[in-house]
């Protein structure tokens, strides 16, 4: 597997680190066996690559969709699953994310420069069920508990719309080219599903959370750009008195739904 990297020389901008290690296969495949009884009927691989998990993959799901953007390792990777249930797909999979069917369980050794854009996306979609490698640092984030130095934008994000569990972690060795941070396993699984009306969830996290550490209160004054004395009516003056950082996913849900989203149908409609 090293061999074919040197061939093909991985590239930065697609945030290429190709997994040469069986034990992260096989402890994928754990977690998927653990996920779906015994099988899963179908499995999106989101980034082929060279197609080492994807080999894993074929033991522990009856059918493999695999993506891959980068149009080197296309031939090589159907020519080595041309007689399998697997299915090579020349494109950018970030985007098929929201044309999933529910069954479908997404696998991938996620691009690091693309995380974000990742977990957005599965959290917008109709996916379940997730199995990421994540630079160990994201994993990290959006696992974090409330109040924790680490808990942010992404953190709420994906919480109110998954359940967040951290698998090993493992060395740079464990890829080719050796990136220059640890990775982590991440196993998602859906809590609530995503309408429309929650199409302004990320702006509302995000204007909040551009100051973390101020109190609630005042980040919602300025959200909002409301009065101080019509919130304190709606939450209470103690509540009002908390960080932003502290403020748990399924209340910031709420908080968007009972403002947020109303002002912003108001300013529409007007």
């Amino acid at each position: 597997m090293r061999k074919l990297v040197t061939v093909v020389k991985a590239l930065k901008s697609l945030g290429q680190h190709f997994m040469v290690s069986c034990s992260l296969g096989e402890d994928i495949v754990t977690l998927l066996r653990e996920m779906c009884s015994g099988s899963c009927s179908s499995v999106f691989e989101l980034g082929s690559g060279l197609g080492f998990l994807t080999l894993y993959l074929q033991y522990v799901s009856e059918y493999v969709i695999a993506s891959e953007i980068d149009p080197r390792f296309l031939r090589n990777l159907r020519s080595t699953f041309q007689q399998s249930l697997t299915d090579i797909v020349a494109c950018d999979g970030v985007p098929l994310l929201g044309a999933l069917r529910e069954g479908v369980v997404v696998v991938s050794n996620t691009p690091y420069v693309i995380s974000a854009q990742i977990l957005v996306a599965l959290a917008r979609s109709r996916v379940r069920r997730a199995v990421l490698v994540l630079q160990r640092d994201v994993a990290e984030k959006i696992s974090a508990k409330p109040g924790s130095k680490n808990y942010g934008r992404i953190s709420a994000l994906v919480q109110t719309f998954m359940e967040v569990s951290l698998g090993g972690s493992y060395p740079p060795k464990t890829f080719t080219p050796r990136p220059k941070v640890w990775s982590s396993v991440v196993v998602l699984k859906r809590l609530r599903e995503w309408v429309d009306d929650y199409r302004g969830y990320e702006d509302f996290l995000r204007c909040l959370f551009s100051q973390r550490r101020r109190v609630i209160g005042k980040r919602l004054k300025e959200c909002l750009g409301v009065e101080l004395n019509s919130l304190t009516e709606e939450l209470g003056a103690e509540f009002l008195r908390r960080r932003v950082f502290e403020i748990e996913p399924e209340t910031l849900l709420r908080l968007y739904t009972k403002f947020w989203k109303l002002k912003k149908g108001a300013t529409l409609k007007s």
